[in-house]
């Protein structure tokens, strides 16, 4: 495989075809119904199912987050020590991927916490393994932004996609066959999916030319990544917090805990239109701009929250919807962004280990907004499933919607600087 090409070819003046991007991006739909049970369904079902006591289950998952986190970066160093075992690495994952998530919900007789331990340490290193990857190919493949900003939108929306099938299959399965039988179901369709988006990745692997590749001679610098990963920190918080508090919302703060599933599918389905929005108009008016139009239009729906209170289901429905079209925004744009500043930056040698930055970042935050937000709430006398005090509502909704529109004040800010100075 060449890392260049010398002429223009009729791919590079219109855009990679839609049959290369599917090939492409496909494999994210799968990537996607693996990772969901990892961070949703698996804790659930040892501890509602299998009684595993909650203070060491979470216990445990802060250790398992942690090693998740660090592991990124390591999955990053290699795949740019060793760029030509890359595709290697990502069938190696998809195999760690399968075993592990289908183990889960397979437990053996030893015991059930080792087991779980095991098996969600060897499922994340495999979802690392391949979407980190997945992340750099789509990277160094076009030069180009609007590109890009396709290439981005396609993968985005295929794990949109995944993402949607992983909410919705579990729950449409359990009242028939039983909750173990769903998960299990779950874990049958990320097997299908591996088999047949993975073949398609490879074939298109292979026969692709990346365009973009560090010159010799100048110095390979990650510094002028600094501003990206700054903005990319503080709107990933921002949406951190919402992500680990939404449950609690609905049930004690609005008081439709029925309609939680409705809420989340809700604001996955408006994500797949925000997401194709935002690549198309990504490739007329640039990345950045179109991020930072998101991004305000997202401050709305954050200040929406602020009147949520008992019985406003049509108001946090429309919340969903707004903040469900910017979502696909922030999933779409900063990697494209990304790949644009590592050109930039003649940093194509450590790409991977750029894209393992912005996923270690992910984790981060959605581990930081647990470790800030819950004991917080604790202070203010909050109580989960149990009737609360005005102040503690408070507190509820203050978190899940003032501190995260301060935040994404704080990255649109720093985002129209950024691209003043030409920084990004």
């Amino acid at each position: 495989m060449s890392s260049s090409i010398a002429l223009p070819t009729p791919e590079i003046r219109h855009g990679p075809a839609r049959s290369d991007c599917l090939s492409y991006g496909a494999l994210a739909a799968p990537l996607a119904v693996g990772g969901l049970p990892l961070y949703i369904h698996a804790p659930d079902f040892y501890a509602a199912d299998l009684g595993v006591s909650l203070g060491l289950l979470g216990a445990v998952l802060a250790i398992l987050r942690l090693l998740d986190a660090v592991q990124d970066p390591l999955v990053g160093w290699a795949g740019d020590r060793w760029p030509a075992r890359r595709p290697a690495m990502m069938v190696a994952g998809a195999i760690a991927l399968s075993l592990g998530v289908t183990g889960l919900f397979l437990p053996p007789a030893l015991p059930v916490l080792v087991w779980f331990a095991a098996m969600m340490t060897l499922a994340s290193l495999g979802h690392s393994l391949i979407s980190v990857n997945l992340m750099t190919f789509g990277g160094l493949w076009r030069r180009d932004p609007a590109a890009k900003a396709r290439i981005s939108g396609t993968r985005e929306a295929m794990g949109l996609a995944g993402l949607i099938v992983a909410v919705t299959l579990p729950a449409a399965l359990a009242p028939s066959i039983g909750r173990a039988g769903a998960l299990l179901a779950l874990s049958a369709v990320l097997l299908l999916g591996l088999a047949v988006a993975l073949p398609l990745f490879l074939r298109w692997q292979q026969s692709v030319r990346l365009e973009l590749r560090a010159v010799p001679g100048l110095p390979v610098s990650l510094r002028q990544l600094r501003g990206f990963f700054a903005v990319a920190a503080l709107v990933l918080l921002s949406a951190a917090f919402p992500a680990a508090l939404i449950l609690m919302l609905v049930r004690d703060l609005i008081g439709a805990e029925p309609l939680a599933g409705a809420f989340l599918l809700t604001y996955f389905v408006a994500a797949l239109p925000g997401a194709a929005l935002a690549t198309r108009l990504a490739e007329r008016h640039g990345a950045v701009r179109v991020w930072t139009g998101a991004l305000i239009l997202s401050v709305l729906g954050f200040a929406g929250a602020l009147a949520l209170g008992p019985g406003t289901v049509g108001l946090f429905l429309v919340i969903c919807v707004l903040t469900g079209l910017t979502f696909g925004a922030d999933l779409v744009l900063p990697p494209a962004i990304l790949s644009e500043r590592i050109g930039a930056a003649n940093a194509a040698g450590a790409a991977t280990r750029a894209h393992a930055g912005l996923a270690f970042l992910t984790k981060a935050a959605l581990a930081l907004a647990g470790a800030v937000a819950l004991p917080l709430l604790a202070q203010a006398g909050f109580r989960p499933a149990m009737p609360n005090p005005e102040t503690a509502l408070d507190a509820l909704r203050w978190l899940y919607g003032g501190l995260p529109l301060a935040l994404r004040l704080l990255a649109i800010g720093l985002l129209v600087h950024l691209h003043r100075k030409g920084s990004l």
